[in-house]
């Protein structure tokens, strides 16, 4: 049998990305654009930019690093913007095999890219002057227990929900949060049921964000901040009603940390099951 491989794939901004051949899913939206993704749905949404322009620092942390365009498109934008800004940027993803595909941005953001991911590939750190960008590899669920001090952002981009479970449950969720500052945002593209009941127990103020290459919106989630740009937006009625009544509004679990990932979709699924029947 031949060996899946990253498949290379054009998106509609004119940036590439890739398909995962376990996972089937590609690491940015292709009818929204790599670089349009990482900026319009992490970048902008988190107020990582208007926090370096009140602070002139920052300290993001990312779940699944993927290729990197989350990462590159902050960082350019940043130093673009507030050159003596201090930065620190930390990523967490399970391995960097996908980083030896040659996939790079194209214009400006393409050169900081390049020099980022072979930095990144060779060193697992890049670093120019008060900026630096490491990223630790294993499983999340592990890793994050030794991070250490507080973030002003998460970005939370593993693969969705229903593929890479393990890395959306409430108790990942809940030490991602143990390392949030109470004003600090979290932001991603999921809007999934699942998710949202969890920041829902996990008592967090949830918010909209724009939608970016198809209907539905993400999803930003804070302690007590208050949204620091537009793009963010709060949940409708009938959004709060799903969250709280949908039958499908259960949240993986995992309270060990360390379950297959096969067992915390066929508990989530059994669970559903019980509730669409108890109705």
């Amino acid at each position: 049998m031949k060996k899946k491989t990253f498949e290379i794939l054009q998106t509609k901004d004119g940036s590439f990305t890739l398909k995962h051949p376990v996972f089937d899913e590609a690491y940015h939206s292709v009818s929204a654009g790599a670089v349009t993704e990482s900026a319009e749905k992490f970048l902008k949404p988190s107020g990582v930019l208007e926090i370096v322009e009140q602070t002139g620092k920052v300290r993001i942390l990312e779940v699944g690093f993927g290729l990197g365009i989350n990462c590159a498109v902050t960082l350019y934008e940043i130093t673009k913007r507030f050159p003596s800004a201090e930065v620190e940027y930390i990523s967490l993803d399970a391995e960097l095999n996908q980083l030896k595909v040659p996939v790079t941005p194209p214009g400006e953001l393409g050169f900081f890219y390049r020099t980022l991911r072979d930095e990144i590939l060779n060193r697992g750190v890049f670093q120019r002057g008060k900026v630096v960008c490491r990223v630790i590899t294993g499983d999340a669920r592990k890793t994050v227990k030794n991070l250490e001090g507080s973030f002003d952002a998460v970005y939370h981009d593993p693969f969705s929900p229903r593929k890479n479970c393990e890395l959306w449950t409430l108790e990942f969720l809940n030490e991602i949060f143990k390392r949030l500052n109470p004003s600090g945002f979290w932001v991603t593209y999921s809007a999934a049921l699942p998710v949202r009941r969890a920041l829902y127990e996990l008592g967090l103020k949830i918010f909209n964000t724009r939608p970016v290459g198809r209907r539905s919106p993400g999803t930003a989630a804070t302690f007590g901040g208050e949204p620091l740009s537009d793009y963010l937006y709060p949940l409708s009625e009938k959004d709060l009603r799903r969250i709280k009544n949908s039958p499908r509004a259960v949240p993986f679990r995992d309270p060990t940390l360390s379950a297959p990932r096969e067992e915390i979709c066929r508990r989530y699924e059994e669970e559903v099951q019980l509730r669409e029947e108890q109705r």
